[in-house]
């Protein structure tokens, strides 16, 4: 699992290739976890996929501190 101040560099809307990039797996994994869910409702913009990085902060960081 990465280190939170990954984050800061991002903006806050993160899409699929900032989440690969984030969690080290494929864009296809992301768009999977999209699917099931895992990352909330994310915010469609045209075809893409944007998540707020508070969630991804708050889901994935500070709930398993």
């Amino acid at each position: 699992m990465p280190n939170i101040n990954v984050l800061s560099h991002y903006g806050d809307l993160l899409d699929v290739q900032d989440l690969s990039k984030i969690f080290e797996v494929s864009k296809n994994t992301i768009y999977k976890h999209i699917k099931a869910g895992k990352f909330g409702t994310p915010i469609r913009i045209g075809r893409a996929h944007k998540i707020p990085k508070i969630y991804i902060a708050n889901k994935f960081f500070y709930e398993y501190s």
